[in-house]
């Protein structure tokens, strides 16, 4: 049986906690293992802070929501946010060989991202950023 639930969130990172309570509350139930709960913790942590960050660049209060699936198979995370456009998948990959000093500050997180899931799917629909996260668990 898939667990889901739907979570309303204001853009502040004092949300993640919620999150985070969540999704180890149902690895518990679902017995996955503390890798795979770190990796999907992990996931959500950065895309959650860059919503909350930077969606909204006035920094009036919005909500946005989080909704969550999860069966035996696989983890189905979607984000969904009013925010400015920004779709994560066009982001460029991080240069990691350049020397740090050369390096521009950010990109770290939607790439660490990109190498845990198994996939992040992006859509702009009615004025929304829609990002869905996906993590194949068998």
């Amino acid at each position: 049986m898939a667990e889901q639930a739907t979570l309303v969130l204001k853009n502040d990172t004092s949300e993640l906690e919620r999150v985070m309570s969540y999704i180890s509350e149902v690895c518990l139930q679902k017995s996955i293992p503390p890798d795979i709960e770190y990796d999907l913790n992990l996931a959500l942590d950065e895309m959650i802070i860059n919503v909350a960050k930077h969606a909204f660049p006035e920094g009036e209060e919005h909500n946005f929501t989080v909704q969550v699936s999860m069966d035996d198979d696989e983890f189905v995370a979607r984000i969904e946010d009013d925010g400015k456009e920004f779709n994560p998948t066009l982001y460029p990959n991080p240069d990691l060989n350049a020397p740090l000093e050369a390096r521009k500050e950010g990109g770290l997180g939607i790439y660490l991202v990109r190498q845990i899931m198994t996939s992040i799917e992006y859509q702009r629909v009615g004025g929304k950023n829609v990002v869905t996260l996906r993590k194949k668990l068998s």
